[in-house]
């Protein structure tokens, strides 16, 4: 993803990690693995990097789209994402609140244990944790 386009550091890092380790989770076919790899890279930069919203709108679409798809994986690379592009755990939380009255408390609770579970894990690594909740 470096290097195509010019968008905020800590997101695109934030994507791109959390990006390589849902990718590595869900494999495609050898034959087109590092092809594929490479389309949803340049997507995610393209869209990214486009004028019109800041970072932390995009997060917000992204959280509320993963959140209604329950697209767990993805939606937890985008929690982290959102912090770095200056979310708080709270307004992260209100989100998916706000989320629950349109498309339904049991896609909600999913969203809040996928945001509880990527909080906790960046308080353990923050606090030197060698295990991962």
């Amino acid at each position: 993803m470096a290097g195509e386009k010019e968008v905020s550091g800590g997101s695109v890092r934030s994507i791109e990690e959390g990006g390589q380790r849902y990718l590595a989770e869900n494999p495609a076919p050898r034959e087109i693995e590092a092809d594929w790899h490479a389309w949803i890279d340049r997507s995610a930069v393209e869209v990214w990097a486009r004028p019109g919203l800041s970072p932390a709108q995009r997060s917000i679409a992204t959280i509320s789209i993963l959140s209604v798809l329950r697209e767990e994986g993805p939606l937890a690379v985008h929690v982290e994402a959102a912090l770095a592009n200056g979310l708080s755990r709270e307004e992260i939380g209100e989100l998916i609140m706000h989320s629950a009255v349109y498309a339904g408390v049991p896609q909600a609770l999913r969203s809040m244990r996928v945001a509880r579970q990527v909080f906790d894990r960046i308080d353990s690594e923050a606090a030197g944790d060698s295990i991962r909740p």
